[in-house]
């Protein structure tokens, strides 16, 4: 069978829905105001300008799209300005979506890419104080490509990129550290099926996709960048190997890896 992958991403940036933050807040109003803070809004566009969206817009393969999410109620200024960042990049799409259940929104966000004469769809996913190394595009396709003569090309599958670097946000200076993780995480995660397969990576937790998939862990390289600061969604829990790597095999990797420098990240 000739296979034929379309590679699509998705970032939610702010999205404002009843069944996301539920766990925190009691009211769409409460989370609106948390989410809309212009605090709150100053770190995420300070973690998405400097770190996140630099990742995607310098990726070796290009041909890709990323589809990002955000509420079509938020706020000026801060809806101008992200509309600006990304008006430059034409494989950026930027989709303002009402405070639908938060699954469909996921689903239809991917769906919004039309996928016309291929037979697979490789579908990632990364956070928006996240990033993803430089040749991460052209990797995950040829890993897809490859995995898929190894099964039945109709059977979905999970890669993970379970090796990176982690930034620990703090006063004073933040902490930079190499992981290997033993599960997979949210940056980059990425689910290769047949065009018409329902889910996508964000149906299952992450951490437990090898569950539901057969998953395959890629750690040639590093392949994430995760930040921890105090607005994480999730509880940012560290499982594997840490700490592994001197300062100056952190900056190599980091400059040949993300073209970024370990005093930057120190002091994102």
């Amino acid at each position: 069978m000739q296979t034929q992958a379309k590679t699509i991403g998705l970032l939610r940036f702010s999205v404002l829905t009843p069944t996301y933050y539920s766990e925190r807040f009691d009211s769409i109003e409460e989370t609106a105001a948390h989410i809309f803070s212009a605090e709150r809004m100053e770190l995420r566009f300070h973690l998405f300008e400097t770190l996140c969206l630099p990742s995607l817009a310098r990726q070796s393969d290009r041909d890709f799209d990323m589809v990002v999410l955000t509420a079509d109620s938020m706020p000026e200024p801060w809806a101008s300005r992200l509309q600006s960042l990304l008006e430059p990049l034409p494989n950026m799409h930027l989709r303002r979506v009402g405070t639908d259940n938060h699954y469909r929104l996921l689903q239809d966000g991917y769906g919004s890419v039309p996928t016309d004469g291929h037979s697979h769809r490789i579908l990632f996913r990364l956070d928006d104080d996240d990033a993803l190394d430089l040749g991460f595009v052209a990797r995950t396709k040829r890993l897809a490509a490859g995995l898929m003569q190894l099964q039945d090309p109709q059977t979905p599958f999970v890669i993970a990129h379970n090796r990176g670097f982690y930034v620990r946000r703090a006063p004073g200076g933040n902490e930079v550290f190499d992981a290997c993780e033993r599960a997979p995480l949210s940056a980059g995660t990425t689910l290769v099926a047949p065009v018409g397969h329902g889910p996508n990576p964000y149906r299952f937790v992450h951490r437990k996709l090898a569950q539901h998939y057969n998953t395959f862990s890629d750690i040639s390289v590093p392949g994430f960048i995760r930040t921890i600061h105090g607005d994480n969604k999730s509880d940012p829990t560290v499982m594997g190997i840490t700490h592994k790597m001197k300062d100056a095999e952190i900056a190599r990797q980091l400059r040949d890896h993300f073209g970024v420098g370990l005093a930057d990240l120190r002091a994102l």
